[in-house]
């Protein structure tokens, strides 16, 4: 009798340890949204990173969490900005993954003012129907200037579509330590070229990354043996208003401000490719 007793506590108790196990993988991200692995993975594999699976949303979260992909394509670029003090024109200079890694996010007082800035453009296929494409941009060294910012993403190809929405949001932290998503925007299109949108900078963020994302789907027949993306991103290096941040459109080679480009700094896109059948 005394066996039994011992064979079923310790059964008991390796239940236990099994069910804290399986609890251990669960993952929860700044705003109390637990995940499991799977869900976790899931993001990953459309493209989002970990930081922004670590402030994402609930509802982000909830529309995404059971979606199965596969991240085809990635690439990134990493950007500074210098400005000096005789003119507002930047000069843009591309640097290495080790070069904005090892730059300070604080910025020195004194005669040039720098950005630092990261550019990432993602191709994921989901439930092996769909195309998503996806961009993010996230600041090292935050910028001076804070007002109207646009964020786009553009494709070539002719033979796909969008057929849904297109997805924005952006997250930051301000110095109390105290994080925020937002969806917030003041200008969103679409076109069969890609989408673009326009958010406020908010004026006490002290690190922020901002996401722009949509889902296409064949408009052919025929078989796509290879896709094109082009990830774009403009600071405005100025106050700016409506009709400023409003007066740009997306081609297939990226943002093309027209008369706005005066007002910000812009830099080149991040691109990425995939080929295959589909």
């Amino acid at each position: 009798m005394k066996r039994k007793k011992l064979y079923l506590l310790l059964t008991l108790l390796m239940f236990g340890i099994c069910i804290n196990n399986v609890k251990a993988l669960d993952y929860e991200n700044y705003f109390g949204i637990t995940m499991t692995e799977t869900q976790y993975n899931n993001l990953l594999n459309q493209g989002f990173n970990e930081e922004e699976i670590y402030y994402m949303d609930e509802d982000t979260f909830n529309e995404n969490k059971n979606l199965t992909a596969e991240l085809v394509s990635v690439n990134s670029k990493f950007y500074k900005s210098i400005y000096t003090d005789l003119n507002g024109n930047p000069q843009i200079v591309e640097l290495t993954e080790a070069e904005y890694e090892n730059e300070s996010s604080t910025q020195m007082r004194g005669y040039v003012q720098t950005e630092y800035k990261r550019l990432d453009a993602y191709i994921a296929q989901i439930d092996n129907t769909y195309f998503r494409y996806k961009v993010t941009l996230g600041w090292r060294r935050m910028p001076a200037v804070r007002s109207y910012d646009i964020i786009g993403l553009s494709f070539e190809d002719t033979t796909v579509t969008i057929p849904g929405l297109v997805n924005f949001q952006f997250s930051y932290c301000i110095e109390t330590g105290d994080c925020f998503s937002d969806g917030t925007y003041y200008y969103k299109a679409k076109n069969y070229n890609g989408g673009s949108a326009v958010y406020k900078f908010p004026t006490n963020a002290r690190s922020m990354s901002v996401k722009l994302y949509y889902d296409v789907i064949k408009n052919t027949s025929e078989t796509i043996t290879s896709q094109l993306v082009h990830g774009d991103y403009a600071h405005a290096t100025e106050s700016v208003d409506y009709a400023i941040f409003s007066n740009h459109t997306m081609t297939r080679g990226g943002l093309s401000l027209g008369t706005s480009a005066p007002y910000y700094d812009e830099i080149p896109c991040a691109d990425t490719g995939w080929v295959g059948t589909w």
